[in-house]
């Protein structure tokens, strides 16, 4: 019999993403009072919102590292013209389209989410339905649950996520999905650069920043966070301070005493 290795991803555990939520999260996992066979299923399930968060990242980083490069070079000589000025040379960012990938796979990251749900409460929820899982913690366990507290505060840019999936699978709205940048002058002749956007007026950079940052932290909090539920009253989870984090493995959350820690 012969041993297979084969290398899964380009990124190891020196990535944020990598550390917090399989490093980080399988020791929380293995410490919980989870069954053996929901732990395995918990941990595959973290495994998979790794990837697809890394997936989510690279398609990002180089749509915002171009727009990022446009608009340094837009304040460092302006907008330049042809024709004495009666043509406008309009930069463009190549890579915009480009953004359907990461909202592919952000909307996965949340199915993901969901399922983590469902396994660690024993739920059924069919698919990233926050609105519902949110009234339901909130009978379950009360507004002041930190589960719920996620549950209601993360509402705004999950549904953001989820519009802009639905638009791209079914369009509907009748717009284009990405608007790249543009140019055009105001009554008294000023030159008014206008970013790349989504089609409902979210701008393309700040929002995958924003995605980016939010879905690893939802993931890994709610994640964590309900298995507080299944800790010895005497445990809990601390927050390392991101600039204490060991560079090789930057893991967000260790375990503690339940004074030293996050209040379940």
């Amino acid at each position: 019999m012969e041993w297979k290795l084969r290398q899964d991803m380009d990124v190891g555990t020196s990535n944020p993403i990598v550390a917090r939520t399989s490093l980080g999260l399988f020791e929380i996992i293995e410490f919980s009072s989870l069954s053996k066979d929901k732990k395995e299923d918990l941990k595959s399930s973290c495994y998979e919102i790794m990837k697809l968060l890394v997936l989510a990242e690279k398609n990002a980083q180089p749509i915002i590292e171009e727009i990022e490069r446009i608009l340094a070079e837009i304040s460092k000589v302006g907008i330049s013209t042809q024709s004495h000025g009666r043509c406008i040379n309009v930069p463009s960012a190549l890579n915009i389209e480009h953004s359907r990938s990461f909202i592919k796979y952000a909307k996965q990251v949340l199915q993901k989410v969901a399922e983590n749900i469902n396994i660690i409460f024993g739920k059924s929820y069919n698919g990233p339905r926050f609105d519902i899982i949110r009234d339901d913690f909130v009978k379950e366990f009360g507004n002041d649950c930190i589960v719920t507290k996620l549950l209601i505060d993360d509402q705004l840019w999950i549904k953001e996520i989820i519009d802009l999936r639905n638009e791209d699978e079914h369009p509907k709205t009748g717009k284009p999905y990405c608007s790249n940048f543009d140019v055009n002058r105001d009554k008294d002749g000023r030159v008014i650069v206008t970013l790349p956007k989504f089609f409902n007026g979210i701008q393309i950079a700040s929002g995958l920043k924003a995605y980016s940052y939010n879905l690893l932290t939802f993931a890994e909090e709610i994640t964590a966070y309900s298995l507080l539920k299944f800790f010895p009253k005497i445990a809990t989870i601390y927050e390392i301070p991101e600039d204490q984090r060991n560079i090789k493995a930057p893991i967000r959350f260790r375990i503690g005493l339940t004074t030293d820690g996050i209040t379940k």
